[in-house]
């Protein structure tokens, strides 16, 4: 008869120990650590465009986005010539040694370090943001323009496409001046050397946002994945089987 008020004493005498109340309140109790970024966790352009849009609204700041593709990301800062307030993060994967996929991540901030656009590959991601760049295919007075074809070797890729190739417009002829040079060229949608998705067409695109551009990065990762299968595909293709 007299286990259960006793019972109910402990139970009062439990709920109100400080112990208690500071672990049940604790605002970390149960949170989960945001995970750390990774761009072989990024599968197609479609893929990163969303990811940016939603992570990185306009306005964000600079250290936010170097924070993320950079810190965590490991990807090459490089701040363009001439513009401090324009900088991109290059990360080259190499797809089995058949191709050299480069994302190529680059940002538009005002004078306070806040974004104002964001590009992948050279493509705009916000449709609000800065107006992307229409370079105009008249030359200016007393200059004359050139159209280029281009390659971009890819040495590593010695088992496909070690070299890409694309057309330059250059406004003036003179191909140490970037500020007039647009690119026409094409590129996989998909990061993945077992289905590379669908023939990307990239036009009026900067050499410099571009997965054209020559810029290196500091060390070019390994896919991730098996290769094993991409070399099965690759092989039945060659002897015109199916894989």
């Amino acid at each position: 008869m007299t286990i259960l008020p006793l019972f109910a004493r402990n139970i009062k005498r439990l709920l109100l120990s400080p112990l208690l109340l500071t672990v049940s309140f604790s605002p970390t109790m149960g949170a989960a650590a945001e995970p750390t970024f990774g761009f072989d966790s990024v599968l197609t352009l479609e893929d990163m465009s969303s990811l940016i849009h939603s992570k990185f609204p306009l306005g964000t700041s600079r250290l936010a986005l170097r924070q993320t593709f950079v810190e965590e990301g490991h990807a090459t800062l490089r701040i363009k010539p001439d513009a401090p307030d324009i900088e991109k993060y290059i990360f080259d994967i190499n797809l089995c040694n058949y191709y050299v996929w480069r994302w190529n991540i680059s940002a538009d901030y005002d004078e306070s370090g806040r974004l104002l656009q964001a590009y992948v590959n050279g493509n705009s991601v916000f449709e609000d943001g800065t107006p992307k760049k229409i370079l105009s295919k008249v030359p200016q007075p007393g200059t004359k323009a050139s159209i280029y074809r281009v390659q971009r070797p890819r040495p590593e890729a010695y088992k496909g496409e070690k070299s890409l190739s694309f057309m330059l417009f250059d406004g003036d002829s003179d191909q140490r001046s970037n500020d007039d040079q647009a690119l026409i060229g094409a590129g996989p949608s998909r990061a993945d050397p077992t289905n590379m998705g669908k023939l990307v067409m990239y036009s009026n695109i900067d050499p410099w946002r571009s997965i054209f551009d020559f810029d290196p990065v500091d060390h070019i990762v390994s896919y991730s994945g098996s290769c094993e299968r991409a070399d099965k595909i690759y092989d039945a293709q060659r002897q015109g089987q199916k894989p």
